[in-house]
């Protein structure tokens, strides 16, 4: 679709009134979005007079991917795939800027040419090493989707997915650091939180683990770098590790914060130290800036109280989460097993009263469900497991306790729920 350029003399080349005027209406043509108009000029441009404006190179990238997506055939999709590499190295060759470009080159070749996942991946890595830690949000969630792809593939194995990992963590924490509070770090940190997800599948507790101890000794002054680790390892299971504990306690001496507290609490509720938990998630909470980290928090602050048997306090902080966040079912979850879990634990004289604790525990359950679709499977599924335990009418009938009658459960619980047989 477009051929290689030859340099033409100066900014608007050999014959300079061409390139003007043709500048000049394919800008016309591409503000008004009218872009099969925008790109019969646009090439006349890039063709005399490639060196008249950076800017062309963005809107010819643009316009390129626009006949692309319009394209019918095979033959004309790779025709356009072509022409948009060539805009992209036109670009570095008449403007540099190689390790930027690179990286928009290969997010688009990531989209467009995975058969040649070989070439994605060198483009995005060569960018990568260009930038270091300049590179762009962009172009590390790219990096990483072909770095996994090319071992999808058998062009590398998983060792090379977790050293570009590595790579990619190091620049995206160096960033989440610069532009702290301000928009830029938003796009890191959800750059960070994407590159996860996709290296999560060839994150196993023995590889995060060595990566955490081989950096720990670089970064324990490095607080984001500190807080994505412990953050890491608690997602992935791997709290268990030594280093962990270290990073933890090291968080909260150095920096006492929302997060390190809520990881020396994770620590001591793995530990079994359920008081020193409690205290922990309570300083989390009174650190936590915003509601749903401080969800989360209530919420394992309720799981250190149930460890302990306080169910009472445990119900009261799963329904300080759910006001924090109304749409999740989980805090629901937990309440509904507290009580299914009493059944023993309560001193009740009769069966029938024993038993219909299952009811109430089936009305927390159903109210997960109902605020949290989500949750649906999870609800469902004890429904299911509590259902055959529900009293039947002869155990209640001596009590007269019919069909649809309210019903008062006593212990801890103190609450009402309806009879259902």
């Amino acid at each position: 679709m477009l051929s290689s350029m030859a340099f033409a003399q100066g900014k608007y080349g050999a014959d300079s009134s061409k390139c003007v005027r043709n500048l000049s209406l394919y800008r016309d043509y591409y503000k008004q979005k009218s872009y099969d108009d925008a790109y019969k000029f646009w090439k006349i441009v890039y063709t005399i007079c490639p060196a008249s404006s950076e800017r062309m190179y963005v809107d010819g990238a643009n316009l390129v991917e626009y006949k692309l997506k319009k394209a019918t055939t095979d033959e004309a999709k790779k025709a356009y795939v072509d022409s948009l590499k060539m805009v992209y190295d036109q670009r570095i060759a008449n403007f540099g800027k190689e390790g930027y470009v690179l990286g928009r080159k290969g997010t688009d070749m990531l989209k467009y040419d995975q058969e040649n996942i070989e070439e994605v991946y060198a483009t995005l890595k060569k960018s990568i090493d260009l930038e270091g830690k300049g590179s762009g949000p962009g172009a590390i969630v790219s990096a990483m989707n072909a770095s996994v792809l090319m071992e999808k593939k058998e062009k590398h194995d998983a060792a090379e997915v977790v050293a570009m990992f590595g790579t990619l963590s190091d620049i995206l924490a160096a960033n989440i650091a610069k532009y702290e509070g301000q928009k830029n770090g938003e796009y890191y940190l959800k750059a960070q939180e994407a590159v996860e997800n996709i290296a999560g599948p060839y994150l196993n507790c023995d590889i995060l683990v060595k990566m955490a101890n081989d950096n720990y000794e670089k970064n324990k002054e490095n607080a984001d770098w500190m807080e994505r680790t412990a953050n890491l390892l608690d997602r992935k299971g791997c709290i268990d590790a030594p280093i962990f504990y270290t990073i933890a306690k090291t968080m909260h001496a150095s920096n006492p914060s929302a997060v390190s507290a809520e990881k020396m609490g994770v620590m001591s509720l793995k530990n079994k130290k359920y008081q020193d938990a409690v205290n922990y998630f309570k300083q989390a909470i009174e650190l936590a800036q915003d509601d749903k980290k401080m969800a989360d928090y209530y919420i394992e602050l309720a799981q250190a109280y149930s460890s302990m048997g306080s169910y009472s306090a445990a119900r009261q902080n799963a329904r300080k989460a759910a006001e924090l966040r109304p749409g999740d079912g989980l805090p629901y979850i937990m309440i509904g097993d507290m009580i299914a879990g009493s059944s023993s634990a309560c001193d009740f004289d009769d069966a029938c009263k024993k038993k219909a604790l299952y009811w109430l525990a089936t009305d927390y359950y159903q109210r997960a469900k109902s605020v949290d679709p989500s949750m649906a499977d999870k609800a469902n599924a004890k429904i299911a497991t509590y259902k055959p335990y529900y009293p039947t009418k002869e155990e209640c009938f001596f009590l007269g306790i019919k069909e649809g009658d309210t019903v008062e459960i006593g212990c801890w619980i103190g609450e009402s729920t309806t009879a259902r047989f």
